[in-house]
């Protein structure tokens, strides 16, 4: 038997030529997985820190924040509150509740003597510094199975219950 001769296994089955719209769909989704691939490849998918600041109250406050973090990946946040005329009680740190619902928390470093919270938020109290600055970081990771956008995180220094400076701001949790 010569090869001419021989019967194809798929001559009995239908053409399945692509038409135009197969064929611009499946180039448009190379192409976004392409796009993926890149921008996690020049890291613009992983773990960023962002900042932001407030003034009031003769108050200076600045926040590191993780602006977009991924499960099981460190999210930190620094707390910084500067004052020209020191300190002379305790300082007070309102935090908003959305940020615990999505961390992992280990733990603040200093820790705080008192910490208080309501539906809205917690309240930590720590002691004031010797000095002009006060210094407060939390050491945190990202929840497995958060994924989302925190919007408008806020954090407050607090002085006999009133809001004495406040900043915002927003986390990005990837898969």
């Amino acid at each position: 038997m010569s090869p001419r001769d021989e019967v194809s296994t798929t001559s009995d089955l239908p053409s399945t030529s692509r038409g135009p719209v197969e064929r611009w769909s499946m180039r448009a989704g190379l192409l976004l997985l392409a796009l993926v691939v890149a921008a996690g490849a020049v890291g613009l998918l992983g773990p960023r820190k962002g900042e932001t600041s407030a003034t009031g109250g003769g108050r200076l406050l600045e926040v590191q924040f993780p602006s977009i973090t991924r499960a099981g990946e460190p999210a930190p946040l620094h707390i910084r509150v500067t004052s020209a005329d020191g300190f002379d009680g305790p300082i007070r740190i309102a935090l908003c509740d959305d940020l615990f619902d999505d961390l992992d928390f280990q733990n603040w470093y200093p820790n705080p003597s008192g910490e208080t919270g309501d539906a809205t938020g917690l309240v930590y109290e720590f002691d004031p510094p010797d000095g002009h600055v006060f210094e407060t970081s939390l050491d945190a990771r990202s929840a497995p199975g958060a994924f989302g956008e925190i919007r408008g995180c806020t954090v407050s220094v607090l002085e006999k219950g009133a809001e004495v400076v406040s900043a915002s701001f927003r986390t990005w949790r990837l898969p």
